[in-house]
């Protein structure tokens, strides 16, 4: 039997690589396939009016060196959206080693900084890009109503350079404690030279030398100056939060804890999935943005009557009253155990008012009038002209005074709330407690009242366990003051005994700050019941979640390079652009595509 060696059985390589010295002849066209996104983009951006949109440099100087064609700009940002290539540098190197911007681009090859000048020049023209680009791709496509929802993506802030007032508070008692033990050391230090006690002895006992502690000492007064800065800042513009990197960015919780970042709310439709409209926003929560996620889409729908579904975050009486004095139908998630939500507003007397109508005036009209507009005829039940008694405030023209606190200075208050009570400063508008905290500003509640917080100091103060019913580290006192009110008896402590008959409780504010600023008066509103489409809200999880994913997952795009609202919003118009250009791949194919976005 003869015996065959491997060598001989082993199948050859597919093909030999072809020599890098030989010259050829080829079109770049032909190194790009016929089906490529690069082609998509390319016939888009040739088929718009680069000078109606605003962009700049759309006519050629004469003078000076010639500039870089805006279209051939604005067609690699595009690009990059799409396929992650999100930096200047990035696509600068994408002009010189990718076939397809290579091919986009003609050859031209500009640098980094004029490509990050160009988006820094055009950043507002970006949004109307990606409006443009909705509007042709569906014209053939059939849409319905809209899903909104909100979406964190970090900033370019590190929670470092992120600062509330609670947590300048802690710094600047840490830093004040740190420069007394310096101040001490150095008193040590100066005694220790009077007993001619040498450096190496001094170094043996662990002592610092008197030139390291003056060191540190300026560094740690350098940083108190600064935060007590921020601070003074914060409290005079009534900031809760500051961002030295991102002025607009704030903190906010996340699935992944608590990052600096940016709100970013979306509209996607039901049937294409596609984003239709975004608005980005640093609000922490998602209350009261349903109304303003939609304001642009409803300008351009004119008087049809647009639908949208949103999750319980959105649930705010005043917002979904407005979405729908505005023509547009809030199916906003029902809370546990009920089937409808209760909302009024007040009666206005319109005999002009036309429920057939579907104007926002004619609407609004017919909501106040007590009239169900037939456009809302099924989502509007119950509704019913009644009278009720109402507190009014008495409005003059003088200016109001404020509620002045009965104790002169910080002093006098932070000695009053030692004795058991929680004493508010109108003027600083914090209030002090008896553990010796300060509880800043948290939020003003609907009633008008404001709610004071401080969960850092909660944490380790030596009342914790009278103060605070619950016992678990996660929880902190929270109170709520009116406008009018200077001080609350903490309820641990046992009520003083009253002094000479007095009828007034221990502890409480001068009488001034309990006078009633308004009287009762009957006033005649509007009350109805509103049943969102249960059927359209079971969608709501399937349309949000999938376009943020896909941004964020396929698309890298998990934070923001750029700074402030005005230029995030050029970004995340990039984003969207990239997300709808895969979408709208999927449902059109390519040859549709090429026809519809030309225009």
């Amino acid at each position: 039997i003869e015996i065959i060696p491997d060598e001989v059985l082993a199948m050859p390589y597919m093909e030999k690589p072809i020599n890098r010295d030989q010259i050829g002849l080829m079109a770049i066209d032909s190194l790009v396939p016929w089906d490529s996104m690069a082609r998509v983009i390319d016939y888009f951006v040739d088929n718009l009016d680069m000078k109606e949109m605003g962009f700049t440099k759309t006519e050629p100087s004469f003078e000076g060196r010639p500039a870089f064609d805006p279209m051939s700009l604005l067609k690699l940002y595009l690009y990059g959206g799409r396929y992650d290539i999100r930096s200047s540098r990035k696509l600068e190197k994408a002009c010189v080693v990718n076939i397809e911007v290579i091919w986009m681009m003609g050859g031209l090859k500009p640098d980094f900084r004029t490509i990050a000048d160009f988006r820094k020049d055009n950043i507002d023209c970006l949004k109307k890009v990606f409006k443009e680009f909705i509007r042709r791709v569906t014209v053939d496509l059939k849409t319905g109503f809209v899903s909104i929802d909100g979406s964190k993506f970090r900033a370019q802030n590190a929670k470092d350079n992120n600062f509330t007032i609670n947590k300048l508070d802690d710094r600047i008692q840490w830093l004040e404690g740190h420069i007394t033990e310096y101040l001490r050391l150095m008193d040590l230090a100066d005694k220790q030279e009077e007993k001619e006690l040498s450096e190496v002895e001094a170094d043996a006992n662990g002592m610092l030398t008197k030139e390291v502690l003056e060191e540190k000492l300026q560094k740690a007064q350098e940083r108190l100056d600064k935060y007590k800065g921020y601070r003074e800042i914060m409290e005079r513009d009534n900031l809760t939060q500051i961002s030295l990197t991102d002025a607009d960015a704030r903190l906010m919780k996340s699935r992944n804890g608590y990052e600096v970042a940016y709100n970013v709310q979306t509209a996607v439709d039901s049937e294409t999935h596609l984003i239709m409209d975004f608005l980005e926003t640093n609000q922490v929560t998602d209350h009261g943005m349903l109304a303003p996620t939609l304001e642009e889409m409803k300008k351009e729908a004119g008087d049809t009557v647009i639908e949208a579904v949103a999750d319980k975050g959105y649930d705010k009486n005043e917002d979904m009253v407005e979405c729908l004095e505005k023509g547009i139908i809030p199916n906003v998630i029902l809370p546990d155990g009920q089937d409808s939500y209760e909302l009024e507003i007040p009666y206005e007397e319109a005999t002009d008012a036309d429920a057939s109508s579907t104007k926002a005036e004619d609407l609004k009209k017919c909501l106040h009038a007590g009239v169900v507009p037939e456009a809302y005829k099924d989502v509007i039940q119950d509704m019913e002209v009644v009278e009720v008694r109402r507190m009014v405030s008495d409005e003059t023209n003088e200016p109001k005074a404020e509620a002045k606190s009965p104790y002169g200075t910080e002093k006098e208050m932070k000695a009053r709330a030692e004795e058991g009570y929680f004493v508010r400063d109108p003027e600083r508008d914090v209030v002090y407690c008896p553990g010796g905290a300060t509880l800043r500003h948290k939020c003003t509640k609907p009633n008008g009242a404001t709610r004071y917080a401080n969960k850092q100091a909660c944490k380790g103060c030596p009342l914790r366990d009278k103060c605070i019913a619950g016992k678990g580290i996660t929880t902190w006192k929270e109170l709520d003051f009116s406008k009018d009110c200077l001080e609350k008896q903490a309820k641990w402590m046992k009520k003083e005994p009253e002094e000479n008959g007095s009828d007034d409780e221990a502890g409480k504010p001068p009488k001034a700050g309990k006078k009633r600023r308004g009287h009762f008066e009957k006033r005649k509103i509007v009350k109805f019941k509103l049943h969102p489409n249960r059927e359209k809200m079971a969608q709501r999880m399937c349309l949000s979640e999938h376009p943020f994913g896909t941004i964020k997952r396929g698309l890298g795009a998990t934070h923001f390079n750029l700074r402030g609202k005005q230029k995030i919003r050029g970004e995340f118009a990039l984003f969207a652009f990239g997300y709808n250009l895969a979408r709208v791949e999927n449902l059109l194919g390519f040859g549709r595509l090429i026809k519809v976005v030309r225009g």
